[in-house]
């Protein structure tokens, strides 16, 4: 029966993410993490899951020429030495993932927050921005 209840699960989170192009992030690892998985591996199953299926992806969007490659490389100048230095502080400060559970929980949590208030706030946000460029 779980094996119905992944399947299920990936199905949803598939449609919702080609539907309104939402990370599935915001909605796998919850569901992971609902279905029993620890924290730490619901995180590490759904960053490799959405890599696998995000290649395709940025392809298909590299071939139509939709990709806006200065903000790419933007996001990686941040992004990339954050999740390295970040994977590093972890792996020598906590010994055991159990350690870090409460940060993963309190950091997941606020994500989700910031991630519903964007969407809910979306126009607002894109007005504010539009207006000062």
């Amino acid at each position: 029966m779980d094996l119905l209840y992944y399947i299920l699960a990936g199905a949803g989170v598939g449609f919702a993410i080609g539907l309104t192009g939402i990370g599935g992030g915001s909605l796998m690892t919850p569901l992971l993490i609902m279905f029993g998985i620890p924290f730490h591996t619901a995180i590490g199953t759904d960053l490799l899951y959405a890599a696998i299926t995000k290649m395709n992806s940025a392809y298909l969007h590299h071939k139509k020429q939709t990709i806006h490659w200065r903000t790419v490389y933007l996001l990686g100048i941040g992004s990339i030495p954050s999740a390295l230095i970040t994977a590093y502080v972890l792996r020598t400060y906590f010994e055991d993932s159990n350690d870090y559970k409460h940060i993963l929980t309190l950091s997941l949590g606020i994500m989700l927050i910031l991630t519903a208030g964007v969407l809910f706030f979306r126009d607002q946000i894109q007005n504010m921005f539009a207006s000062q460029s």
